[in-house]
């Protein structure tokens, strides 16, 4: 009952940070603490006792807080955004049916790893795949927040390559901007293809440069 009035609780506070804060930053900032939470749990069955029991419920508790404003409802509507509307409904269909595949092989396969690797280092297996989570999210989940449906098209016609170089250029900004205090570091933008009209044929010789920041509105077909 704890966990689910606590999963209830920090979902809240998503409703207002998904379209401010973002779906990629939620889950960026959520996933270190869901690794950092289930280490903390792998960690307390190493003591004994009350304090076994204590440190247990805790790193559960703190992961759920963690979990439920990133992890828990963003793929659900990312799932949603990333999909054509012609396909959506069946597309969402088969999101939501292999979200539940996973949660039944994670159930089935638990014990398992209890007994091959112990509760510390199943917990710790679970940790090092939030971390590894964290690299692709930041690597190959694109930003979709404020977009329209057009904007959303071109979003994802960027390639995967490219979007990882984009992220890459996005923490060396970080470092130098926010860790380093330098103030004269520009930050990255994303360089769009040349749009295509309804013929196929290319609106413009000259790639379009995006930048996905708040306020800065992607240029749609009709306005350009």
């Amino acid at each position: 009952m704890g966990f689910g009035i606590i999963n209830f609780l920090f979902a809240i506070p998503a409703f207002y940070t998904i379209d401010t804060f973002g779906r990629r930053n939620l889950l960026l900032f959520t996933f270190p603490f869901m690794a950092l939470f289930q280490l903390l749990t792998g960690l307390g069955f190493l003591l004994e006792g009350r304090a076994q029991l204590a440190m247990v419920m805790t790193g559960m508790y703190l992961f759920s807080v963690a979990y439920s404003p990133g992890e828990g409802p963003v793929p659900f509507l990312y799932s949603a955004e990333s999909m054509p509307l012609y396909v959506r409904d069946v597309g969402m269909s088969m999101a939501t049916a292999l979200t539940w595949f996973f949660n039944f092989l994670l159930a089935v396969t638990f014990p398992k790893f209890q007994d091959a690797f112990s509760n510390t280092g199943a917990f710790g297996y679970y940790a090092a795949w939030c971390v590894v989570g964290w690299f692709l999210i930041l690597l190959f989940v694109p930003e979709t927040k404020d977009l329209t449906l057009e904007q959303l098209d071109a979003r994802f016609s960027i390639s995967s390559k490219s979007h990882a170089r984009f992220a890459m250029r996005q923490c060396l900004f970080f470092v130098r901007h926010y860790v380093l205090r330098r103030d004269n570091v520009k930050r990255p933008i994303m360089e769009l293809p040349p749009q295509d009209d309804d013929y196929g044929h290319s609106t413009s010789d000259q790639p379009r440069k995006i930048s996905f920041e708040k306020n800065e509105r992607m240029p749609t077909p009709l306005s350009q």
